[in-house]
């Protein structure tokens, strides 16, 4: 059989220079092999070297990264501290200016009320709001300081507003010490010779003289003793608006 013819042949010894033959093609094929995974290997080896030396440098990176994002968290929290007290600051400034400026006006008005005087001038008939030497508005009367009632004393060349009453009263308010206490007696209200003497907008000074409008009853007005100019409602209505307690009054003749 075939098989059999097969069996014997293989059975059969090798000639020398076939089996020497293979051996050298194993070794030789044995050696290539080697020398490509050698190849291979070395050149992976150069990969991991560098991917390892990319891995440091990113290491690094990630180390500098993440000391610059703590210093920016520090320097946004600085910020915010900064920034709110800035803000108080500023507010602070703020709120500094005005009162600054409520005091300049608080200054500017007593200035005016220490500057701003009334200045009667007898000969020409006329009363000036006068604030230094500069007259604001002027206004004339009806006739100059004049005694009614038989009011004997003059008022003074200078004097001072001491209260003022925009309706006048039936009578002055009285205060007095009594065993060291003070005790304060209102104005009454109603109608009165004085109340209608004087009628409105008066200005009581420390001497005789009352600045007020028209009388109510000009009759009363003669009685009731005191000095005073004759001014128009309108007039006297303006000199009340302008004028202060502690405003002097200032009385000039030829």
């Amino acid at each position: 059989m075939n098989i059999d013819k097969t069996l014997e042949r293989c059975a059969r010894p090798a000639r020398a220079a076939w089996v020497a033959a293979a051996g050298l093609g194993v070794i030789l094929a044995l050696q290539t092999a080697i020398v490509w995974v050698r190849a291979r290997a070395e050149r992976r080896l150069a990969d991991a070297a560098s991917a390892e030396e990319a891995l440091d440098d990113a290491s690094m990176a990630l180390s500098e990264n993440a000391s610059l994002l703590d210093l920016r968290a520090k320097d946004l929290s600085r910020f915010k501290n900064d920034l709110s007290k800035l803000t108080r600051s500023r507010r602070a400034l703020y709120e500094g200016g005005l009162q600054i400026q409520e005091e300049f006006r608080l200054l500017q008005k007593q200035w005016e009320i220490m500057t701003t005087y009334l200045l009667i001038d007898e000969d020409a008939r006329k009363i000036s709001l006068m604030r230094g030497e500069q007259a604001l508005e002027t206004y004339a009367i009806g006739y100059p300081p004049e005694a009614f009632g038989g009011e004997t004393k003059p008022p003074p060349p200078l004097s001072a507003i001491v209260s003022k009453e925009r309706f006048a009263h039936p009578e002055r308010g009285k205060s007095e010490t009594v065993d060291g206490q003070l005790q304060w007696e209102p104005p009454q209200v109603g109608t009165s010779v004085r109340a209608n003497a004087l009628g409105e907008f008066v200005m009581f000074t420390k001497g005789s003289l009352v600045i007020h409008g028209p009388a109510k009853k000009t009759a009363e007005h003669l009685a009731f003793p005191h000095y005073c100019i004759g001014l128009s409602l309108s007039v006297a209505r303006r000199l009340y608006q302008l004028s202060y307690m502690g405003t002097k009054i200032k009385i000039v003749k030829k």
